[in-house]
């Protein structure tokens, strides 16, 4: 049975030369600060240690999306998925990629996921949420998102750091606690993100779309009934959006969800029996989370065998298909 991870992250200067992160880990983890920016045998190694078998890699949030000076940013993006095609190449059974965009030019962003996917061979896309306070359901990022679906290269919708004025309203007063990150803020945030594309009626426009979300999914298996329940009841007039169907039916026909740094087996189960187990996969979020604590948890987690095949990786090889190298989809794996 192989073993897939697909929310797996790399560092990659200048991109990453002022990541918060990447820079507290230089000074206090110089072991977590090494495995962020390898992309060879060290990442290998844990990998083996861990018994996966194929790992696509993203850029590290916030990826290039930060930057203001926009033709940086779209360079930025080019150079950084040139790069991990490069890794790529280097060992095509092992590592796949994701691209960078520079979200921060929707027809910039649109042309370089042709490029990468067509050209340079990676799996799809990986956003980091907002970019600069400018969200996904944006009548500007359409074109962008037809040329995904033209495609059919996933999108996965990657959490960041709260809208400025979410953190002002919400966590100033808790920053030092870090509440605004993968304790609360992150999931609040891209849950939200995820709903606002299901509200505004992308998938009707694009039912073939594909997204990825992590963490067991940003919280939305465990609220979907009360989002279907409550959906429309906006006040007087109800929704303006006339969506085709309920938003958990977007949320079960339009994505998949990932284990990524939520090894918890009541959220897990919550999770399985919400999203069913054919939109599950398996994922780290290394070098945040560790590859052995993942896979031991999806070993040790109670479930038949045809349930574990799916989430370890025949979800995923259903999902990318030919861009994933063949061998995965057959019983060889680890």
């Amino acid at each position: 049975m192989s073993l897939i991870t697909l929310e797996e992250h790399f560092a990659w200067d200048p991109a990453s030369a002022d990541n918060v992160v990447a820079t507290w880990l230089q000074s206090n983890n110089p072991v977590g600060y090494q495995r962020l920016y390898d992309r060879g045998p060290l990442r290998l190694e844990q990998m083996d240690a861990a018994g996966i078998d194929f790992q696509i890699m993203s850029l590290f949030d916030p990826g290039v999306q930060e930057e203001t000076d926009i033709g940086r940013a779209i360079d930025l993006a080019r150079r950084a998925n040139d790069e991990l095609a490069d890794t790529v190449r280097e060992n095509p059974n092992r590592f796949g990629g994701f691209a960078t965009l520079a979200t921060q030019d929707p027809a910039a962003a649109e042309v370089e996921l042709d490029r990468a996917v067509t050209e340079l061979g990676l799996v799809g896309a990986l956003i980091n949420g907002h970019c600069q306070g400018r969200y996904l359901d944006d009548p500007a990022y359409e074109g962008l998102f037809g040329r995904a679906e033209a495609l059919g290269a996933p999108v996965y919708l990657h959490p960041t750091t709260p809208h400025p004025a979410v953190m002002a309203a919400w966590f100033a007063p808790y920053v030092a606690d870090g509440l605004h990150l993968a304790s609360w803020g992150f999931a609040a945030e891209a849950g939200t993100h995820a709903l606002r594309l299901i509200y505004s009626g992308l998938f009707d426009r694009f039912p073939r779309l594909q997204m990825i979300i992590g963490h067991l999914g940003e919280m939305l298996p465990f609220a979907a009934y009360r989002i279907d329940r409550y959906y429309g009841l906006g006040g007087e007039g109800g929704s303006s959006r006339g969506l085709q169907h309920l938003p958990s039916e977007y949320l079960l026909r339009n994505f998949y969800v990932t284990t990524s740094g939520n090894f918890c087996p009541p959220a897990f189960a919550c999770t399985l029996d919400v999203m069913g187990a054919d939109r599950v996969m398996f994922s780290v979020d290394y070098p945040m989370d560790d590859n052995q604590d993942g896979a031991q948890f999806l070993a040790s987690y109670p479930m038949d065998d045809a349930t574990r095949r799916k989430v370890s990786s025949e979800n995923a090889v259903r999902l990318f298909g030919d861009r994933i190298p063949a061998y995965l989809g057959a019983d060889g794996g680890s």
